[in-house]
């Protein structure tokens, strides 16, 4: 995915009538983004996480939401299944990005 604009955002969120952030939100073009998360804690992240990520990103006009997550420790089942549910979302353990040595 080649981006228009990437980086952190924070701003309003009317609804709450309070400020928020996203870590990542990268643009391919006016109707698709990417909208990513990254937890550094030694316990695994919950669908909670997700559902925040989710309702950030409706803070946006995207027709195409992609989402992603990063986490230290991995993920619960809950976030596991709604991932797989979803179809839109990727979920990175910090091990799957570090170089492996061959077997």
């Amino acid at each position: 995915m080649e981006f228009t604009s990437l980086g952190r955002w924070w701003g309003n969120d009317p609804s709450k009538r309070s400020q928020t952030e996203t870590d990542i939100i990268g643009e391919q073009d006016k109707d698709t983004a990417l909208f990513a998360e990254f937890k550094w804690t030694n316990e695994k992240v919950d669908l909670a996480v997700l559902e925040t990520l989710f309702e950030r990103s409706r803070l946006f006009g995207y027709k195409n939401k992609h989402f992603f997550l990063f986490s230290k420790s991995g993920f619960t089942k809950w976030c596991n299944g709604k991932a797989a549910e979803l179809g839109n979302v990727t979920l990175v353990v910090f091990d799957d990005m570090l170089p492996h040595a061959p077997a």
